[in-house]
């Protein structure tokens, strides 16, 4: 077992965990945060792409995902908390926003001499929107969801969740993993590793049920059922979201999206979560709400 990877994960996590559980959503550095890690995220899957040879605008895309990302939050104040009426964003907004930055990347082609670099340059441009900004304006929405005077749960409980499954995923695999998961992909994923995590998780989500008497935030109430079933979930489709950042990378033949030691970029560290984040929100309002 990587000493130093596990390490530095806890360093992380002492910066992360009283980042999300104790600050109150209110706060502007919730939305400095929020940006920070969108802007970085962006910033790395666009240099994926670079060392692809893959055409893409990174300073459009990253503006763009940035406006995009600060209109959530604005959204996400209006709709849960009518106090904040006023320098809120509708839903219309947001998505006119969205629309918006998506036909400035088509009216961009024209102005390449060369159409065919113009169309590889707008569909890479929109794969890093979507595929950083747009996914992670859920954890913004699962941030704000609740109580402003009280911290973001809904998000740090995504994020613990992952995280935990993470670590089962790394412990089961490390020690037990035979039978591989996606060989073609990530050769050293398993599905003994998928298992601990799906282990892992369910125990968190168990002892988060417990210690919240039956709360994923104090908006959201769940029961014994559900923390099951998201405890089931959450490996499964984090998995998808490792093995999708571990495609884009296979495909440009780069290792990590950037360097901290054991752990790749802020990229690699989200990269379960992008997937996670959309799930749970989706989750919420077809079954918690």
């Amino acid at each position: 077992m990587d000493k130093k990877r596990i390490i530095i994960a806890l360093c992380i996590a002492a910066v992360l965990i009283p980042a999300f559980s104790l600050v109150p959503c209110k706060w502007p550095i919730g939305l400095i945060g929020m940006l920070i890690f969108a802007g970085v995220g962006s910033w790395e899957f666009y240099g994926l792409l670079k060392a692809g040879g893959i055409n893409a605008s990174m300073k459009w895309g990253i503006s763009s995902g940035l406006v995009f990302v600060a209109a959530t939050w604005f959204n996400a104040l209006e709709q849960h908390h009518p106090a904040y009426n006023g320098f809120g964003v509708s839903n219309n907004a947001l998505w006119c926003v969205l629309l918006i930055v998506i036909l400035a990347n088509f009216f961009r082609i024209l102005a390449y001499p060369d159409l065919r670099k113009g169309l590889e340059s707008c569909m890479g441009t929109i794969l890093g929107l979507v595929y950083v900004p747009l996914l992670w304006s859920f954890v913004v929405r699962l941030f704000l969801l609740g109580d402003l005077s009280k911290p973001g749960w809904a998000a740090f409980y995504v994020i613990l969740c992952m995280k935990m499954a993470d670590s089962g995923g790394y412990f089961f695999g490390t020690r037990f993993g035979k039978n591989k998961l996606a060989p073609a992909i990530s050769p050293k994923k398993s599905w003994e590793g998928l298992a601990g995590g799906v282990v892992f998780c369910v125990v968190v989500n168990i002892a988060w049920w417990i210690i919240s008497k039956g709360h994923i935030n104090s908006a959201v109430p769940f029961s014994l059922a559900h923390a099951i079933i998201l405890g089931f979930l959450f490996p499964v489709i984090g998995t998808v979201g490792d093995l999708v950042e571990s495609m884009f990378k296979r495909a440009v033949d780069v290792k990590d999206s950037n360097k901290i030691y054991g752990l790749g970029g802020i990229l690699d560290m989200v990269d379960s979560i992008l997937f996670a984040a959309p799930m749970l929100f989706i989750y919420i309002e077809l079954f918690l709400k």
